[in-house]
């Protein structure tokens, strides 16, 4: 067998393996078994297409074209779980869970600011306020987890491809959902990719009719079966490897949320509260602007928390977020750019130990330079931040193919 048809066979195999549903592709094993059937019957195919002669190009595209596109063979992976409105039934509760998860943590927040706020302004508006983050805060998150568990369900997902974020929710939110139920969906799981392989089968029922009785394997062929294992192991050991490669070089983990989660909160809510702000230290328009930036940053933090609940090894659901992510730092340069423009609000006083008493907006004052520069370093900082998070997008994309 040339190197052509094997590469045009593997061109092919990874075609339907990038076309397959995330909750397959999760699953190593039920993969390499689907594939692995996928390219026996490919092969199969092609030597009847041959008359069991040498295979040739136009015999391997011929069955490719039997065989059926990529998009056709991973349709009948994807029709997993049953219709309820743009869900699954099966992803509904675990919908509802994160939705109140996520609604509780909401909550949580508004309460914790609010009662750091009562301390510094009228209790009416504190409440105001509170109620109104609340609902802004649940509508955004109704919308945005809404999003995702459509995609979920369109793509076929099952709550036991979450692994344990499902029966922990359930520990929280105990209504409809047991370990019964997990064991009916991993049931399911079986009964279904073991359906969707019978019925690529049965498209090449006929076929392997006619193969049966013409399939006489010559010497020849058995060396090349032979020279063609050989090749195979040596590609799955440089699979391996390079898998391994890949797991090293994670482009995002647990830890890095977690502080950045935590980082955030604690300090977006620090300068949302302002404890230090002083009269006659730092100008009410300053403290306003503080007030915004920690509002972006506290928000920032919330993202993460919602990457950090979708898992690390969830590459699509991490690089739908890296992308958000990106878009969302935006936000921040006009916040600079704000400061940049008004200079004589910064408390420099502060840290000139009472030196400098403002900075002027005047180009050519020392004093608004360095200021100047200082605030266009930051700026490059958050464009930096977003080129980062389209790297490690582009690095999920590597890994999806590795895996």
């Amino acid at each position: 067998m040339s190197e052509s048809e094997i590469k045009i066979v593997k061109n092919y195999i990874n075609q339907v393996k990038q076309k397959l549903p995330e909750w397959l592709k999760w699953k190593e094993e039920e993969l390499k078994d689907i594939l692995d059937d996928l390219e026996a019957q490919l092969y199969s195919e092609a030597r009847v297409i041959s008359g069991e002669v040498e295979l040739t190009d136009a015999d391997i595209k011929e069955a490719i074209g039997r065989m059926g596109t990529p998009e056709s063979i991973a349709k009948l992976y994807k029709k997993r779980g049953t219709p309820k409105f743009y869900l699954t039934q099966e992803l509904f509760g675990f919908y509802l869970r994160t939705l109140l998860f996520f609604f509780a943590v909401i909550i949580f927040i508004n309460i914790i600011t609010a009662v750091f706020k009562f301390f510094f302004i009228v209790w009416w508006e504190v409440l105001g306020g509170m109620f109104s983050g609340i609902w802004i805060g649940c509508l955004v998150a109704t919308i945005v987890i809404t999003i995702v568990f459509v995609y979920f369900s369109m793509e076929g997902f099952l709550p036991e491809d979450f692994g344990l974020i499902p029966k922990r929710l359930a520990i929280i939110f105990p209504f409809t959902f047991n370990g019964d139920y997990m064991a009916e969906t991993r049931s399911y799981t079986k009964q279904h990719i073991e359906k969707a392989r019978m019925l690529g089968k049965e498209k090449l029922a006929s076929t392997k009719a006619r193969v049966e009785g013409r399939l006489a394997e010559s010497r020849a062929l058995r060396e090349e079966r032979r020279a063609e294992a050989k090749l195979y192991r040596k590609q799955k050991l440089e699979e391996a490897k390079q898998k391994r490669l890949f797991k090293k070089t994670q482009p995002v983990t647990i830890s890095e949320l977690i502080f950045g989660i935590f980082a955030g909160l604690i300090f977006g809510l620090f300068l949302i509260i302002q404890p230090f702000s002083v009269t006659g230290i730092m100008l009410p328009t300053f403290l306003d602007w503080l007030k915004l930036f920690g509002f972006l940053i506290l928000v920032g933090a919330l993202f993460d928390l919602i990457r950090l609940v979708i898992g690390v090894n969830n590459y699509t659901g991490q690089q739908v977020f890296l992308i958000i992510g990106a878009l969302y730092s935006i936000s921040y340069i006009p916040v600079f750019l704000l400061l940049l423009n008004q200079p004589e609000i910064f408390p420099i006083s502060l840290f000139s130990g009472g030196n400098i008493l403002i900075i002027p907006y005047d180009p050519s004052n020392i004093t608004y330079i360095v200021y100047f520069w200082v605030i266009i370093v930051i700026i490059i900082g958050i464009i930096g931040g977003m080129i980062g998070n389209f790297v490690k997008v582009g690095k999920y994309s590597k890994l999806k193919k590795a895996y």
